[in-house]
């Protein structure tokens, strides 16, 4: 399987028409994306629950304020490591198995393992085996997700038409980081008011739950969405000099070292690939600087958690505008020139956050930068799906996948752990004083890097090169359609 033709045939100039509720309903209309949307809502509902009751339940199974933090701690911390070492690999698996069944086969997994974990409580007494064996379980059912989660974005594309893969996108993002995420915690808040009987606890009731919700989407995808099994790239033919060699990677596992390594040849040689590679980590190193660094922050603005608490949700609320409003908002922009000036944007709020005097216009900066890093995800994950072919997505958005959450693991670590160091300094020159926060620094630092980052990643996917970018937007903004003697770049 070669990575060679991953720009497909039908790609098109990056524009398309804003989406917006009309758009959406008639993705919903497409009967095999319907069925895969539940599947989602399904399986993001049972992740985000999985979370909280996980590393809730491994905390209640120890007492003391340091067992019970370390208990906590360490069961989020195990499942962020699939990502580490599992990321390229599955990708090659959304790529060379069907990827119906490689969902199914994880959400049963997952269901398996979930279910396990209040099953064990009840039955061994050590609190370290249940707590160990809740680590054991949550981090297996990551390495599934891992898994899983390629598969279903390599698959979306084939179900609907280009036109409405925007849309579908805004659906699920917005059900996946905006409606599912708030729903688990109100479930998981509404089951501590139920019967404990013989010590269940409300942790042991959202497991059960969570362990449900990966059967029905498993029953969902076997049964209701065999559309999911359907590829649309051609196979390479195979010359007869070529057959010997075909033959000696046949051998599975050569044959999988062989497509993981044509996907990172694609990725790199791919001006597309590369450069939304590029912005897209950039813009989540950003993001995880400006998480990392909020509670010191915060103090800077002479608050405390609740400041902190606000300045989190502007960030959330605005990643969520920025995903159902920003297509509408650019009207017909080019998607490349959208991702590209998205990421600039987010680095300019960020620059007004490191200024910002007070909690007013901090919360503005904030938001804007939340509704940026939205845009950009959105706009990149649409360019991914709908001018990348079918036969090396999976890698591309595994690797992409596993590269973010490594991105912003590192950048919330070394920013918080940099800005908790250096904390502020009275600088005295002359007459003059002034606090020179090291927060502020790292983020006035960081958000002149993101714009640097959005202007790279311009040049590698721009597709109107001569065409002023100011005049572009307003275009755009009004609904103009493009020129046709513009010139546009592959």
């Amino acid at each position: 399987m070669s990575a060679g033709s991953g720009v497909g045939e039908t790609q098109k100039s990056g524009t398309v028409q804003g989406s917006g509720v009309s758009e959406i309903v008639d993705a919903l209309r497409v009967g095999p994306f319907r069925r895969l949307f539940l599947v989602l809502g399904l399986s993001a509902l049972g992740d985000w629950l999985g979370l909280l009751a996980g590393a809730a339940f491994a905390s209640s199974q120890v007492s003391g304020a340091t067992a019970k933090g370390a208990a906590f701690g360490s069961v989020i911390a195990v499942q962020l490591l699939p990502a580490f070492f599992l990321g390229p690999l599955s990708g090659v698996i959304a790529d060379r198995f069907d990827r119906r069944l490689t969902m199914v086969i994880s959400d049963v997994v997952r269901f398996v393992l979930f279910l396990s974990i209040p099953i064990v409580g009840f039955i061994e007494d050590s609190s370290v085996r249940v707590v160990t064996w809740t680590a054991i379980a949550l981090f297996l059912a990551q390495v599934a997700a891992q898994i899983w989660t390629p598969a279903k974005e390599a698959a979306v594309p084939n179900l609907l038409p280009r036109s409405r893969l925007e849309a579908a996108n805004q659906l699920t993002l917005a059900t996946t980081y905006g409606i599912t995420p708030i729903l688990a915690a109100l479930l998981f808040s509404g089951m501590a008011r139920l019967p404990r009987p013989g010590g269940v606890g409300p942790a042991d009731y959202a497991l059960i739950f969570d362990a449900l919700t990966f059967l029905a989407s498993a029953f969902v995808v076997l049964f209701f969405a065999k559309e999911m099994s359907e590829r649309t790239a051609r196979p390479t033919p195979v010359k007869k000099n070529e057959e010997k060699e075909e033959n000696e990677h046949a051998v599975p596992g050569k044959q999988a070292m062989r497509d993981l390594l044509d996907g990172g040849r694609f990725i790199v040689r791919t001006r597309l690939v590369r450069g939304i590679v590029v912005g897209v980590l950039g813009a989540f190193a950003g993001a995880g600087v400006v998480i990392g660094t909020a509670n010191f922050y915060a103090r800077s603005l002479g608050g405390g958690d609740a400041t902190f608490g606000i300045l989190f949700a502007a960030i959330f609320a605005g990643f969520g505008v920025g995903i159902a409003g920003g297509p509408a908002l650019v009207g017909t922009l080019s998607r490349r020139r959208w991702f590209a000036l998205s990421i600039v944007l987010a680095g300019i709020a960020v620059i007004g956050l490191s200024v910002a005097p007070r909690l007013s216009l901090a919360v503005l900066g904030a938001a804007i930068t939340g509704a940026a890093a939205g845009m950009a995800f959105l706009s990149g994950l649409t360019l991914i799906g709908g001018e990348i072919t079918d036969d090396v997505r999976g890698r591309v958005v595994a690797f992409i996948q596993s590269a973010v959450r490594i991105t912003l693991l590192l950048a919330i670590a070394l920013s918080s752990v940099i800005v908790g160091l250096g904390a502020s300094r009275e600088i005295h020159v002359g007459p003059i004083d002034f606090s020179l926060s090291t927060t502020r620094l790292l983020l006035f630092v960081i958000g002149l890097a993101g714009i640097a980052v959005g202007i790279l990643a311009f040049r590698q996917i721009d597709d109107r090169p001569g065409v002023p970018v100011w005049k572009d937007i307003w275009r755009g903004v009004r609904r103009r359609p493009l020129s046709d003697t513009a010139k546009k770049r592959p």
